[in-house]
């Protein structure tokens, strides 16, 4: 951001209560959070936001889109909340957990990792899925076969899709809210997910962590994961068996009841 430039994310908000601020990951949209609004929102005030839109910059950040989820806090006059974070909004909710301690009241994390990892691109199946994936970006194509190249490739794990029952609704959403914010939007997120660095400041964490993951999760190892985990004090691992990188969006029941019962149990 450039000085004096204070950037407030697009949102919606339902519910009463203790508040929640779900932040999506790079396609950017609140509506990723769809699934969980209705029901999260009967026990606690949810605040579903987009990610800010930036220009491209080399020098861009996950702290310029930390700093926008603080300007939301401030308009909506909260002082501290619970972060709900996906993939590279996980990486903003670890931002803010590690440089804005005093912001943050509880953390889930789901699908995300400490820093840019490779995951499990190489010469696999995997990979080839998710070039084919691509293909459905392609101009000229009809929404009904994006939508078959998208569960096609679903089935092999391709980009985030999976093989999970909710694999369908995540094809439309891509295809409906996906490429919304742009490919100048998606690649400034590229760069600051890129310089993102937080291994060694997992340590300083000390609010309750929840960290969720699909096991079918290939942009997303097991091993990130459980090293996520590892590195801040006290945190739980939730696994959604069948689920893939955007589980709370294929499988919205499993992970709904997850993020539930963790917060009645740390009490937030």
């Amino acid at each position: 951001m450039t000085p004096g430039e204070r950037i407030v994310p697009d949102y919606v908000e339902r519910g009463v209560g203790k508040p929640l601020i779900m932040i999506p990951g790079m396609e950017g949209s609140r509506e990723f959070w769809r699934p969980q609004l209705m029901e999260l929102s009967q026990k606690y005030r949810v605040i579903c936001c987009d990610l800010a839109r930036f220009s491209p910059r080399l020098s861009r950040t996950v702290s310029d889109y930390a700093q926008s989820v603080i300007n939301l806090m401030e308009i909506l006059t909260l002082s501290r909340v619970a972060l709900v974070g996906e993939s590279f909004g996980g990486m903003v909710a670890l931002e803010l957990a590690i440089y804005h301690p005093e912001r943050v009241n509880a953390l889930i994390l789901c699908n995300t990792m400490d820093r840019a990892r490779r995951g499990g691109f190489g010469l696999n199946r995997f990979t080839l899925a998710t070039l084919a994936h691509l293909s459905a970006l392609l101009p000229g194509l009809s929404e009904e076969a994006r939508r078959r190249i998208m569960i096609r490739t679903g089935k092999s794990r391709g980009f985030i899709m999976d093989p999970a029952p909710g694999s369908e609704g995540l094809a439309r959403y891509l295809i409906e809210h996906g490429a919304s914010h742009g490919p100048a939007c998606f690649l400034d997120r590229i760069i600051a997910a890129a310089r993102a660095a937080y291994t060694e400041l997992l340590e300083n964490i000390e609010v309750p962590t929840l960290v969720i993951r699909g096991t079918e999760d290939r942009l997303v190892s097991a091993e990130t994961t459980l090293q996520l985990v590892g590195g801040i004090p006290g945190a739980e691992l939730k696994l959604i068996r069948g689920g893939g990188h955007c589980c709370t969006y294929t499988m919205p029941e499993e992970s709904n009841r997850a993020i539930m019962e963790w917060l009645e149990r740390v009490a937030y």
